[in-house]
């Protein structure tokens, strides 16, 4: 027992350091093994944002490059002049109009689409352009300047820029020629977004506006004509209600009105028969929670996008409630009054 005990103590005197010191040479080696992994899982990272910032680079250089071809460049042409605008029957109005329309033509693109938007000035006098609520780079929306956007008669100015905002939108003279608004230079931009999944079928545009036609009935009792023309008149598209065109539903159909206001007042509106869904306002597309109203007031300036289920049969007005909005001096119909109806339940009640 006492030789087994010799012999442990022995060989515990002459091998325990060596293997302490494999034990130790073992740990650092881990250890370097550690700090290998981590610096290469450093230089993978380093790698991964270079690739990363390069690809963005080449994306952001491959567009500009099409831009400057214009490659997949939608492009648009306003032609502004002075036209005659007919309101309703035996209303003409001395108005001024994008491409001979009041309001001018809708422009409809996909968000992420690049624009190439040329102004045409067939005016006598300078104009600009200005996009309502789009955040756009200082050189297209800032204000306009000699050689940035203030547009001599008979010269041409291109605007470029990426419909990277979804919503609806209007363009418009800017400050320095606002009067150029009232007087009937406007039109809406739509730009339809991506991720966010469409909910209705299709959608109507309404613009409110107000002509001064006490000026025109001034001309006219000028040249001798008979009119009745003697207040302002409120405009659903350029049109008094006498002609603005029906509103036709499918039943089970969903729309979108996308309703904006450039008149210098407030407008409140209803839909009878029919609830109204706020579900953007001022081109925030997904406003939530929703909204549901009968009666909706838009002020002067505002955009708002409005949905409804076409989901009860007959005829029904879009108009506002105040009287001198849905009519004119004094008669009815007038101003802000659309017929809303449904042709195939009127086919199967006769």
């Amino acid at each position: 027992m006492i030789i087994r005990l010799l012999t442990l103590l022995l060989l515990s005197v002459f091998f325990c350091p060596a293997l302490f010191a494999q034990i130790d040479d073992a740990a650092d080696l881990r250890t370097q093994q550690e700090q290998e992994r981590n610096e290469l899982g450093d230089m993978k990272k380093q790698i991964d944002d270079i690739k990363s910032n390069m690809e963005n680079a080449l994306k952001d250089m491959s567009r500009v490059q099409s831009m400057v071809r214009g490659e997949g460049v939608k492009e648009f042409h306003l032609q502004v002049k002075e036209s005659n605008w007919e309101a309703f029957p035996g209303c003409v109005l001395n108005q001024l109009t994008y491409n001979n329309q009041s309001p001018g033509p809708c422009i409809r693109v996909n968000e992420g689409d690049q624009v190439k938007l040329f102004l045409h000035n067939g005016l006598k006098t300078p104009t600009s352009l200005y996009i309502q609520g789009m955040r756009l780079p200082h050189k297209v929306d800032g204000l306009p300047r000699k050689g940035a956007g203030l547009i001599a008669p008979g010269e041409v100015f291109v605007y470029q820029f990426i419909a990277s905002q979804p919503g609806t939108f209007y363009y418009r003279p800017h400050v320095p020629h606002l009067d150029q608004m009232q007087k009937g230079l406007v039109g809406a931009i739509v730009v339809e977004p991506k991720s966010i999944p469409k909910t209705y079928e299709r959608d109507q545009l309404i613009i409110l506006s107000q002509a001064n036609a006490a000026e025109q009935a001034r001309k006219a009792s000028a040249s001798g004509q008979k009119t009745a023309l003697s207040s302002n008149l409120f405009l659903l598209n350029g049109k008094s209600a006498q002609a603005i065109p029906a509103l036709d539903l499918k039943n089970g159909e969903r729309i979108r009105l996308r309703v904006i206001n450039v008149a210098p007042e407030a407008c409140t509106f209803s839909l009878t028969g029919h609830r109204l869904e706020i579900v953007a306002q001022n081109g925030s597309e997904g406003v939530e929670p929703h909204t549901v109203r009968d009666t909706v007031t838009i002020h002067p300036g505002e955009r708002m996008d409005l949905e409804f289920s076409a989901d009860n049969p007959g005829v029904w007005s879009l108009s506002a409630l105040n009287a001198s909005q849905c009519s004119f001096n004094g008669q009815f119909p007038g101003g802000f009054a659309m017929v809303v109806r449904y042709p195939d339940a009127l086919k199967e009640a006769n």
